[in-house]
């Protein structure tokens, strides 16, 4: 049963990490979505406390979502999960493009495609 849990929390913030685009308020939505909606982990009330509470700490919003939930739904285990795979689908994302644009970015047939990651643009 134990494990269980810990696979769909594993699962779902994998998931969420790496389609969840647009901000903390985006993930957060997504996360309503999923946990109190779709899955029924969670109230709307005790999701909406969660938010009061992430609010009141410094750092990211949705990353402390992420690890608030997954402490809800697997305890400590569920914590550490949920806060692993959510943060590291991006981090994996963030460092493949990086070493994608290091390493091609140059090439003048693959320009065009990183044109939509240049920040002086």
């Amino acid at each position: 049963m134990k494990e269980t849990r810990l696979r769909e929390i594993a699962l779902l913030f994998l998931k969420l990490g790496t389609t969840a685009f647009g901000g903390p308020a985006a993930h957060i939505a997504m996360m309503h979505q999923e946990v109190v909606i779709k899955k029924k982990w969670l109230t709307d009330q005790h999701f909406l406390d969660l938010i009061g509470a992430t609010n009141l700490i410094p750092g990211p919003n949705s990353t402390e979502m992420a690890i608030h939930v997954g402490h809800e739904r697997g305890g400590w285990r569920g914590l550490i999960i949920a806060g692993f795979c959510f943060i590291m689908s991006a981090v994996l994302i963030t460092g493949t493009l990086a070493w994608l644009y290091k390493s091609y970015g140059q090439v003048p047939q693959i320009q065009p495609f990183f044109m939509v990651l240049n920040p002086q643009l």
